[in-house]
């Protein structure tokens, strides 16, 4: 049998991309070391590079900003949709499905023009948020909350989930995070959104797309499992226990390892800095401080690194968000980079159309029915 194949495509480059660069231990944004970006920049600035291929000016920045708090308001329809969700529904569903909904109201929605597409991307990134925490609101219970002109992407997030306006930290830490979660080469909601707009279908579809692919646990769902996991845990010394009795199953230890790191994920430190900050005030030392001895004792038994799912859980947690609302805070941030990949599918596009290496029997025999 040919072994001409490689399983989950692993180490296949399969289209050209200007977008991202991971080399080693580093990761660049249209050539920017993310260290740098996550430093100095904010969610709105990078959604720009992400999308042009450069750093806006200004008056550039400011157009983006303009344009995000002008298309913030969900139609009425769409709004009135999640009253009517299972409140027990995952958050991930309901954002899958209301980004759906969201093309039935859209009149350039299948118009394919650069200025069309312009146009959705500040449309579709500017009310992801106002659907994820309207959603959260809904299945507590509590009125939703309409966003505010006078606050920054991140700051009307937290707003909007909170009902009060954030303190200076929080949102200084939930924009660094949309930042380092906001592009990742050819992940697999990524490329998924590449394959749906190499068909040529509108950006609400390919953004559909990644966010039921960005659902499972070894993808998005790993930050929602790995919280979950620190706090079944419950304090560092219940560790090394809790880790060899899963070890010993043979489970899988979430927020740990990486396709495309070995010797570490960039994004890892920057996290965790922030998320020993923002656990200090918040008063979850001691979440921060289990986490740092699950990380210590899975690179001493097993010599595997935290990936950005591991502390990134924690910084969502201690910014309020529940668990399972984690994955839908991330497709928040990595609805920049999915549009930025369509952009780029249109510009330069061809069909997605691999192969796959039969393993089935040949010329096999067909049975008549009544012989079988």
């Amino acid at each position: 049998m040919s072994t001409d194949h490689h399983a989950g495509l692993e180490e296949v480059k399969v289209l050209p991309s200007a977008i991202t660069l991971i080399e080693g231990r580093s990761l660049f944004y249209r050539g920017i070391p993310i260290e740098e970006l996550a430093a100095k920049s904010n969610f709105e600035e990078v959604v720009y590079l992400l999308w042009y291929g450069r750093l806006p000016g200004v008056r550039e920045l400011d157009k983006l900003k303009k344009e995000l708090r002008e298309n913030n308001q969900v139609p009425w329809e769409v709004a009135e949709m999640i009253h009517h969700f299972p409140r027990q529904a995952h958050p991930m569903a309901a954002l899958r499905t209301l980004v759906s909904a969201l093309a039935l109201h859209d009149h350039e929605a299948d118009i394919l023009t650069h200025e069309a597409n312009d146009n959705k991307a500040a449309r579709l990134l500017a009310k992801i948020p106002v659907l994820v925490t309207g959603f959260e609101r809904h299945r507590k219970a509590k009125s939703i909350i309409e966003p505010r002109h006078n606050l920054s992407f991140s700051a009307n997030f937290l707003y909007m989930l909170w009902g009060e306006e954030p303190d200076e930290l929080s949102v200084k830490t939930l924009d660094t995070a949309l930042v380092l979660y906001a592009e990742h080469e050819l992940n697999a909601s990524t490329f998924n959104a590449r394959i749906v707009t190499a068909t040529l279908a509108d950006m609400y579809s390919a953004v559909t797309s990644a966010l039921a692919t960005l659902k499972g646990n070894l993808h998005g769902g790993a930050n929602q499992k790995a919280m979950e996991m620190l706090l079944d845990i419950g304090d560092p010394d219940a560790v090394k226990e809790y880790i060899d009795a899963k070890l010993a199953q043979k489970e899988r230890i979430m927020g740990f390892g990486h396709r495309v790191y070995k010797e570490g994920d960039p994004r890892v430190p920057i996290l965790k800095e922030m998320s020993e900050k923002l656990c200090r005030q918040q008063g979850y030392d001691r979440q921060f401080e289990t986490a740092v001895a699950v990380e210590e004792y899975m690179l001493q038994k097993k010599n595997l690194r935290a990936n950005v799912d591991f502390y990134g859980g924690l910084v969502f947690y201690a910014l309020g968000f529940p668990t399972d609302m984690f994955t839908a805070v991330f497709a928040v941030a990595r609805c920049a980079g999915w549009i930025a990949h369509i952009f780029e599918q249109y510009e330069n596009n061809r069909l997605i159309r691999p192969r796959a290496e039969y393993t089935g029997p040949r010329n096999a025999v067909y049975t008549p029915i009544e012989a079988r």
